[in-house]
């Protein structure tokens, strides 16, 4: 078997993140609704037949794209890496053979935008495609949540809502086409640290508010929230200048309360702004990069980790095609 895979990993943000108090094993319970968009690392997969006897050997190598460091890792700390392992273990597979990942990376590294994650289901993706494996079936998620409790989603992508430790699928929402702007200054944020902050000084969510976003059934219904964002910039406090100067820009949409819809996502360091048009979301980059700040338009996307069928689009799990970006 030698043939090659290409598969799209798209980034996320965090909609709504409600972290719950730390439990006795350290874990927090989180509900949280994320939504892929258009942002995306792309993942060259080739796999080769090996000589009788050599089993399962990986190689994950990544390139930077869109001024964004690739990380620099080993092969075997690559959570892409990893994946593929933890996936070919799981199924009992011995095939001998060679997989090569190229990641070209356009996701920044600890934004919150879930690059790793996107690019560990993406390799989940592309193995179940050579290796004739359903990529939703129950065997393969286990092996994503054990992987990182981002992971899952991008399996199904569009715009999901998650429970547990934030790797259960609650249900799918109906995703949203707005464009936004992701806006990142130089420095990442330590989930780590984030979490320490918000133990020590954070509102858990209360059950009766993780219910109320659970019920929400639309993307654009949902009113966008974070407990996680003021640990967030106890850690990193340029993250409130970020906030605040996304919340005064044109071109912004307000929600029904007339609130700025800008929101840190996930742990940081990225916030987002969603935008009334793309025009204006091209303004807003601009302007943000005058700031010395990373900046990216793009938009709400209906697809997770997908292979690349050309001439085709991607198949995502509401049964719509779309077009690759």
């Amino acid at each position: 078997m030698n043939q090659t895979i290409k598969v799209i990993a798209p980034a996320k943000v965090n909609l709504h993140l409600g972290i719950g108090a730390a439990q006795p094993d350290g874990y927090h319970a989180a509900t949280s609704v994320l939504h892929a968009v258009t942002l995306h690392d792309t993942l060259a997969m080739r796999f080769e037949d090996a000589t009788p006897g050599a089993g399962l050997t990986v190689r994950v190598r990544c390139q930077a794209a869109a001024g964004v460091e690739a990380p620099d890792v080993a092969s075997e700390d690559n959570i892409a890496h990893k994946a593929l392992v933890a996936l070919a273990q799981a199924l009992g597979r011995t095939a001998d053979e060679t997989v090569t990942v190229d990641i070209l990376k356009a996701i920044p590294h600890a934004a919150g935008l879930g690059g790793g994650s996107s690019d560990a289901a993406a390799a989940l993706v592309g193995a179940c495609r050579a290796w004739g494996i359903d990529a939703l079936s129950n065997q393969v998620i286990s092996v994503a949540s054990g992987l990182g409790a981002d992971v899952p989603f991008f399996l199904y992508g569009g715009c999901a809502c998650m429970t547990g430790r934030g790797d259960v699928l609650d249900h799918e929402l109906e995703p949203m086409c707005k464009p936004l702007v992701l806006v990142r200054p130089d420095a990442g944020v330590s989930t780590a640290a984030a979490y320490k902050a918000f133990d020590e000084c954070g509102e858990p969510e209360s059950a009766e508010a993780a219910q109320a976003a659970c019920a929400v059934q639309s993307a654009e219904a949902l009113p966008l929230f974070n407990n996680l964002a003021v640990a967030s910039e106890q850690v990193l406090p340029q993250l409130a200048s970020v906030r605040e100067w996304l919340a005064a820009q044109p071109g912004v949409e307000h929600d029904a309360d007339g609130n700025p819809e800008v929101l840190l996502s996930g742990s940081g360091s990225a916030s987002f702004a969603v935008c009334e048009s793309m025009n204006a979301a091209y303004s807003l980059v601009s302007a943000a990069k005058l700031q010395g700040w990373w900046a990216r338009s793009c938009s709400f996307a209906s697809i997770g980790a997908r292979v690349v069928d050309a001439p085709g689009g991607t198949r995502t799990n509401l049964g719509a095609v779309h077009k690759s970006w």
